[in-house]
């Protein structure tokens, strides 16, 4: 049977179109293969204050950096949860090992770092120790009931000789020094989704101080408000580097990189023309 040049045309196209749709549904099917999480679970009633609800479960991944340790620097966490009512909660995150820490405000405000006077619990062994839960892929880790809280009373920053850290200031578009704002540590330069590390507000002279712990190669950037998001009319915000591109900032071990200072401006607001 002899072909015309119209119905070859349609030929090729729907085969060319399956094999294209199996290649395109085979790289989805492994994609999705590749984004192993598993979860997990328990209860925080405490013996004094009952169920912890509204307060946050913090997961930080072990592999990622050391264990959170609030007098000593701001390690961001890398998944997070809000603790049901009854004190039950449940939180999806990928597969690996996490320390683990919960906490509920003193002021009704559950983002950002410790504050004094909130209730805390921080996973440790006998020997006082962070510990560390494993969660396996697919897989339901239940680390039970904790009964225990503490109540968190901010400790002033150790400076320890060695450390590994950054410091600087933060100033405005005049060159004066700002306060409140905070410094995100970030090891890539797009500074997306949740940074590694994150500095204490700074005071009025603008300065700011993050431990990181580990040589590396990091990206700055700076802004008021601690939990992310959209930006707000007023915040106070800037990179290192900017307004031409992220600059590279190298920490060796033990050193302290000096003189990182950021430049930030006002955000005008969404659809303002300033």
């Amino acid at each position: 049977m002899r072909l015309f040049p119209e119905e070859v045309i349609s030929m090729i196209s729907k085969k060319f179109l399956l094999i294209f749709s199996l290649y395109l549904f085979s790289t989805t099917f492994c994609f999705a293969a590749e984004i192993k999480q598993g979860t997990i679970s328990g209860r925080w009633i405490t013996k004094d204050y009952g169920p912890m609800g509204g307060a946050l479960v913090l997961l930080f991944n072990k592999s990622v950096g050391p264990p959170p340790s609030s007098e000593k620097y701001l390690r961001v966490p890398d998944a997070t949860a809000i603790i049901e009512a009854d004190g039950q909660f449940s939180v999806l995150a990928a597969a690996g090992s996490y320390y683990l820490v919960m906490r509920k405000s003193s002021v009704g405000d559950t983002v950002g770092p410790p504050q004094d006077g909130d209730l805390q619990y921080y996973s440790r062994d006998k020997m006082g120790k962070a510990r560390s839960f494993h969660i396996k892929s697919g897989g339901i880790t239940d680390i039970g009931t904790i009964s225990e809280a503490t109540v968190f009373r901010k400790q002033q920053t150790k400076y320890v000789k060695g450390m590994t850290a950054i410091e600087g200031t933060v100033t405005d578009g005049e060159g004066l020094p700002v306060e409140g704002v905070r410094v995100f540590v970030y090891t890539s330069p797009g500074m997306a989704g949740r940074p590694r590390y994150a500095s204490e507000g700074t005071g009025k002279d603008g300065k700011y101080f993050v431990n990181v712990n580990n040589k590396g190669i990091y990206y700055l950037k700076a802004r008021s408000r601690y939990g992310g998001g959209q930006p707000e009319a007023g915040e106070f915000m800037g990179g290192y580097g900017e307004p031409t591109a992220p600059a590279v900032v190298k920490v060796e071990k033990g050193k302290i990189r000096k003189g990182i200072d950021i430049k930030t401006n006002r955000f005008p607001g969404r659809g303002s023309n300033e």
